[in-house]
């Protein structure tokens, strides 16, 4: 199953609640794209956050880079993160079909 879960909450609780679905998933072998929007931010900003870590993890799972949206805010999140976490992260793609997807899931 192809899924894309997006992150929009600056709730860390219900953010952790999204990541630890997607990495659930993705070991029982989904294809799984995290988005990553502006209010999880704050919580990539910080090194002890429970998501700071998880996105730190997502090669292990197999998983894609987390989409950013692309625009200043993500641009200048990447350039402040730990270079670990920053490889975990790229911009959405200019073009994203939600067709190419079976289920979009909203934390």
């Amino acid at each position: 199953m192809k899924l894309l879960i997006q992150l929009r909450t600056d709730s860390e609780m219900v953010s952790y609640e999204g990541c630890a679905l997607a990495l659930t998933l993705a070991t029982f072998g989904h294809d799984v794209q995290l988005y990553l929007d502006a209010p999880v931010f704050g919580l990539l900003m910080q090194p002890k956050s429970r998501l700071h870590g998880m996105i730190q993890s997502l090669e292990l799972y197999d998983m894609p880079a987390a989409w950013l949206p692309d625009d200043v805010f993500s641009g200048w999140l990447t350039g402040m993160v730990p270079n670990d976490l920053a490889k975990q992260l790229t911009f959405i793609p200019e073009v994203v079909n939600s067709q190419d997807f079976e289920q979009i899931l909203t934390f």
